[in-house]
């Protein structure tokens, strides 16, 4: 068994985290967004893990591409990774603040039939854009429940609960409780969101293609959307230039995230994910070890 940390440790290190998460949030937003713009510009320049990850994933996923543009993108990824830190500093302090700079919504119109209509609804949402953003619009507009799993940093996980919470969404802790929670509250019409690209445990997943490489992928979603029959939508929430705002994009999933065969399924949910990844390739979180836990018998590309 690994050594656990102390507990003194831990609540330095959650205090720690507090004190640089408030002081971020402190600033307004067109400071927060030029010194996020310049420590990520710095940040994308340095031969760091996260550069090297960024380039290896999209030579996977990109690999017409060539080194320059590789290497273009993830300078870029990694600018916006860091606007997506210190906006969430901000919007986990002051939500209003993020719900305000919503300038535009596309493709909406077959969710909020699909909501009238009384059905269950599963929104797939990848590290893609800024994804507080999109569950403000969400738990605003039509009411949402999702999933929260802690940090581990109880002063850290309290300010983000209290951010996602601000307009009313509903949260399930991520253990067995939670899913039959989230289940019976999607059986009578709820909105659920779960991001779809994250790398799970080795008890919750199985291989699928992602850009034609076999990563490891969580069957949670599918699975819900199985047994509830929900209507699944891809979404994101664009960052657009300067601080102009977002833009909020909805998208059909493609329809055999809910085949009965869960190889299908699992498929069919990497191939919407990538769709939407295409949208704008430098929004996305290149430098996630998306691809760490190969085949038996699979070199890890990293």
């Amino acid at each position: 068994m690994g050594r656990k940390t102390h507990p003194r440790v831990q609540r330095a290190k959650g205090q720690a985290a507090i004190i640089a998460l408030r002081l971020l949030g402190s600033l307004p937003f067109s400071i927060n967004r030029a010194i996020a713009t310049a420590v990520g510009t710095l940040l994308a320049w340095l031969p760091t893990q996260a550069f090297k990850v960024s380039k290896t994933n999209l030579a996977h996923c990109y690999p017409t591409l060539s080194n320059a543009e590789h290497t273009r993108l993830a300078r870029e990824s990694l600018v916006e990774s860091a606007k997506n830190t210190f906006e969430i500093a901000l919007l986990w302090r002051h939500p209003a603040q993020g719900l305000s700079r919503v300038v535009s919504v596309q493709g909406d119109a077959p969710l909020r039939q699909a909501v009238q209509d009384g059905k269950p609804i599963m929104i797939l949402a990848p590290h893609l854009g800024c994804w507080e953003v999109l569950n403000f619009w969400l738990a605003t507009e039509f009411g949402l429940h999702a999933m929260f799993a802690p940090s581990g940093l109880p002063e850290v996980d309290s300010l983000v609960r209290s951010g996602r919470e601000h307009f009313g969404s509903t949260m399930y802790p991520t253990t067995a409780r939670g899913v039959a929670g989230l289940v019976r509250a999607m059986k009578k019409g709820a909105l659920t969101a779960i991001l779809p690209d994250q790398v799970p445990d080795r008890r919750s997943g199985r291989h699928a293609p992602f850009y034609g490489h076999p990563a490891y992928t969580g069957t949670l979603a599918c699975k819900l959307v199985r047994q509830t029959g929900a209507v699944t939508f891809m979404a994101w929430a664009r960052r657009l230039p300067g601080t102009q705002g977002y833009e909020i994009r909805i998208r059909p999933a493609d329809t055999a995230v809910a085949d009965d065969d869960l190889d299908t399924a699992l498929k069919a949910m990497n191939r919407s994910i990538e769709n939407l990844i295409d949208e704008y390739p430098s929004q996305y979180l290149w430098s996630y070890k998306r691809f760490r836990r190969p085949p038996p018998d699979t070199d890890s590309p990293y």
